[in-house]
């Protein structure tokens, strides 16, 4: 019965996921009463409920920070958590990342996968359950909606301090399949610098500027110097195949380019700032920024395991990665570092806390801590843990997958007894984050099914 309903609402379920990755819900830092992260963010959040509301779910708007769908009267509630916000596309699109394109059994666009198609998906999959009255009389389901996850989840903050009752038990889907019982921690952070900024130097940096966010690996970098010979300067530097140079309205320009992609997975990209920062050291003393550019170079340069600041570590649940997301430079030329650190779930905050702070200090680094979020762990034999690799085992046949532990920071940590469940198939690619970021159709429609049968056993056997 789920597969033929599924079947039918395929054409439906694909529609309102195009019209849904069609707004372009990228945090805009321009508040207003309503729209706390901008009008794109309201708007994919009021297509949302007011699709809910169409489906017959009871919505909720929490000033437009998170939205909540409700289906069943029951007081027990079994939770869904999705965001509705998106990365901004980046650069290597092969179509226009906000038109989204139905092609070869795939529909692309930014957000299809993370997290806009599991969104759909879930929602379609709590829609069956409630039409064919799978619903204990004692139980709801209930749809929460964030639309800041991509940034500093204050949306979720917001909804946290003002709902009433939160769910028992709650999936996420925004991560992988079959689920992840582990999370590493995580740390958002800013690197300011004391470095001495040398006036008198022959070639002054007079901009600098990369990256997108802190949780992605950068893409593109730039700077401008100020030389008393530009030609000279081109010449002198040895440019590696990233980074290219031009001469414009009398500056040096800088540019270099990379491979972006999510943070919690640094080894599949090329961290273009990094690249340029590096480059950099070639102009040694000649340099206004040289003290700066060899405190990096020995604290970072192109490293992503935090080895050269000695916070290399690792544990069963993986290693800890190190991401320089954006670069900057003040008014008084001073540079700034937005980074971010994944680290194994076995080591506590205040010893990687204290650990950075006391190795960066070394480097003239001073560390500004912006956020934290502590690891997530289950046992893979819980009950909760169990109950969900059953629903996926039974609609996969997948016997063989085991849970899973990522860098990834998903909205399980924001809820009480919250598991990361799907979207991604073990044998599919990630691409959030991504150039040409897709949802396989029949990816679709399985993880609809996954989701219907999972959220059933949530009410009717974990109890």
């Amino acid at each position: 019965m789920i597969r033929e309903y599924i079947e039918k609402n395929t054409p439906d379920m694909v529609n309102r996921l195009g019209e849904l990755v069609a707004i372009p819900g990228v945090f805009e830092d321009a508040p207003s009463k309503g729209a706390p992260f901008g009008k794109n963010i309201r708007k994919a959040l009021e297509y949302v409920l007011k699709m809910g509301q169409e489906m017959g779910f009871q919505v909720k708007n929490y000033d437009g920070y998170a939205g909540e769908l409700t289906i069943g009267k029951g007081k027990r509630i079994i939770g869904v958590l999705c965001h509705t916000d998106v990365v901004s596309a980046g650069e290597g699109w092969n179509t226009s990342p906000f038109d989204p394109v139905e092609k070869d059994g795939k529909l692309y666009g930014r957000g299809t996968s993370d997290d806009k198609g599991p969104l759909i998906a879930s929602l379609y999959a709590m829609k069956y359950l409630a039409d064919n009255q799978l619903i204990p009389e004692d139980t709801c389901l209930r749809m929460i909606v964030g639309t800041d996850e991509e940034e500093s989840w204050q949306c979720i903050r917001y909804y946290l301090d003002h709902v009433e009752n939160l769910p028992q038990v709650s999936i996420v889907p925004d991560a992988n399949f079959p689920l992840l019982y582990c999370e590493k921690g995580l740390l958002d952070f800013d690197l300011s610098s004391i470095a001495y900024v040398d006036e008198k130097a022959e070639i002054q940096l007079v901009d600098l500027r990369g990256g997108r966010s802190r949780n992605i690996v950068p893409d593109e970098a730039s700077c401008l110097l100020k030389c008393q010979d530009p030609q000279i300067t081109m010449k002198e530097l040895i440019l590696p195949e990233q980074v290219t140079a031009e001469i414009a309205d009398g500056f040096v320009k800088l540019t270099a380019k990379g491979i972006s992609t999510h943070c919690m997975s640094p080894e599949k990209g090329f961290n273009a700032v990094s690249c340029l920062l590096e480059t950099l050291k070639q102009l040694g003393k000649k340099f206004s920024h040289n003290t700066y550019i060899e405190n990096f170079h020995q604290a970072i340069g192109m490293e992503y395991s935090g080895k050269r600041l000695g916070c290399a570590m690792e544990d069963s649940a993986g290693v800890l990665t190190f991401n320089v997301g954006t670069v900057s430079m003040d008014e008084n030329r001073k540079i700034l570092l937005q980074c971010n650190i994944r680290y194994p779930a076995s080591v506590e905050y205040n010893d990687i806390k204290e650990l950075l702070e006391k190795q960066l200090k070394k480097y003239d680094f001073a560390y500004n801590e912006v956020d934290y979020l502590a690891p997530v762990y289950h046992k893979k034999d819980s009950a909760l843990i169990k109950c969900l690799m059953e629903a996926y085992q039974k609609v996969t046949g997948d016997m063989e997958t085991e849970p899973m532990a990522i860098g990834g920071a998903t909205y399980a940590r924001a809820l009480p007894n919250a598991v990361a469940f799907g979207p991604l198939f073990p044998y599919e690619e990630e691409l959030a984050h991504e150039a040409n970021e897709f949802i396989s159709i029949d990816s679709l429609k399985k993880m609809t099914e996954i989701f219907a049968e999972g959220l059933y056993k949530l009410m009717t056997e974990y109890r």
